[in-house]
């Protein structure tokens, strides 16, 4: 069943867990490759999207999402992959590693109509670059993100090692990001950051 975005804040309020999964799946890579692009680390980015999607479940009852669930989840990962590097006392060394136009990105608060027609091209070059991905490696992608699976299960239902689906899951996210890296600061942009 595909959800409306109406449909999926009133499901997770409710407490509907297909509702929660469609949302995980629909936005985790878009929301990690958002948080990376600030934390600059795969491994924390990937921790602070988790964090962000258990936060919401947890206050599910209480959230007040107004403008749209896309627009909340990323303002969440950009406050937590914020709060991350203050907690870590590098704020001052990341905010010299992003430029001036990303620093005014990551301030920018405003919502855009066009936001949504970027999001659907992002999106379908995203598909684009997972389809590229050799066979394996998307496969193991796809375990990960899709199913949700632990590395450590993947390498059994695979019959590999676990440093294999460690290094096929880098692989394919360094190709994504370069795929994406012409789009991510226009879409940082567009999404109301």
């Amino acid at each position: 069943m595909e959800f409306s975005n109406q449909q999926l804040i009133n499901g997770i309020k409710q407490g509907d867990i297909a509702a929660f999964e469609e949302l995980y799946k629909r936005y985790y890579i878009f929301l990690c490759l958002i948080a990376e692009h600030i934390v600059r680390n795969h491994s924390d980015a990937e921790e602070i999207v988790s964090d962000v999607f258990v936060k919401l479940w947890n206050i599910r009852e209480k959230v007040d999402i107004i403008t749209s669930i896309k627009g909340y989840l990323v303002k969440a990962v950009r406050n937590t992959s914020i709060n991350y590097l203050e907690r870590l006392k590098i704020n001052n060394q990341s905010t010299d590693r992003l430029d001036y136009s990303d620093q005014e990105l990551l301030a920018w608060d405003s919502d855009y109509p066009l936001g949504q027609l970027y999001e659907k091209e992002i999106m379908n070059i995203l598909d684009d670059g997972i389809n590229e991905l050799p066979d394996a490696c998307r496969q193991i992608f796809m375990l990960s993100r899709n199913e949700d699976m632990k590395y450590s299960d993947i390498a059994d239902k695979l019959g590999i090692s676990v440093n294999t689906v460690k290094t096929q899951i880098k692989i394919a996210l360094a190709r994504l990001r370069e795929t994406l890296k012409d789009y991510l600061v226009i879409l940082l942009f567009f999404i109301g950051i």
